[in-house]
């Protein structure tokens, strides 16, 4: 799965593991959604089917990398390293709510950081310590943008240690529009996927060019969500 390249950078044997089973345990949602619902606050490899998923193992990407330089790396033992790696793991993991919050709602939780904290501080396959380590790393991920318009009652805490400092520099490089990653996931059979996003929600791409081959041309040129844009792209009419 997607996750096997991250996982497979765990130090430690017994953190691999809790990632594993973390990631086996979130709510169905998490494997399937888009990073973001408006494609506003994301590069096009986090959107579209599993763009979640994708953004998550962008951040833990970007978090590797900076923890594999030596002035960095020497900041943080063994342990600490492996922890940050399953706070990225998680940062984003019930944004949501749980399942059954998105069934009811898709949008996302302003205060979704808080509601990963207690999550974890509420396992028990860790540590307490340990534990209480990634729900402090987790909880300020959102850095500066701690405050909600809409209710200036619910106010997020900003990164104030070298641990919440970089999650949230992981996370923010990992949402920024013009720093694109490459995914080498297998598309899907283009004679079956529907697309699941638009005015032809729910069709095939020969059902929609059958309908509307002007949207087709139109896809080729401007869609950059994926699977869409590659299948688009790669589609020819078989007469």
């Amino acid at each position: 799965m997607i996750l096997d390249e991250i996982l497979n950078t765990f130090e430690n044997e017994k953190y691999r593991k809790v990632a594993e089973k973390w990631a086996e345990n979130a709510p169905d949602y998490w494997h399937k959604v888009p990073a973001s619902s408006s494609g506003k606050y994301h590069p096009s490899y986090a959107l579209g089917d599993g763009g979640l998923v994708r953004h998550t193992t962008a951040l833990i990407r970007i978090l590797n990398h900076m923890m594999s330089v030596e002035s960095v790396e020497n900041q943080y033992t063994s342990r600490e390293r492996d922890l940050l790696r399953l706070a990225g793991l998680v940062h984003d993991m019930w944004k949501s709510g749980t399942q059954e919050d998105y069934e009811k709602s898709k949008y996302t939780r302003f205060n979704h950081p808080l509601i990963a904290a207690e999550h974890v501080r509420n396992m028990n396959d860790l540590p307490k310590d340990d534990l209480e380590f990634i729900a402090h790393a987790v909880e300020a991920h959102m850095g500066q943008w701690c405050e909600d318009k809409r209710n200036p009652d619910v106010v997020l805490p900003k990164p104030n240690d070298k641990y919440q400092i970089i999650l949230h520099l992981a996370d923010y490089l990992a949402s920024r529009k013009d720093i694109e990653m490459k995914f080498d996931e297998p598309l899907p059979d283009v004679d079956t996927w529907r697309i699941p996003f638009g005015r032809h929600n729910g069709k095939t791409i020969a059902e929609i060019y059958a309908e509307d081959p002007g949207y087709i041309d139109w896809a080729k040129k401007n869609m950059e969500k994926e699977p869409a844009a590659t299948l688009f792209k790669n589609f020819e009419i078989k007469v």
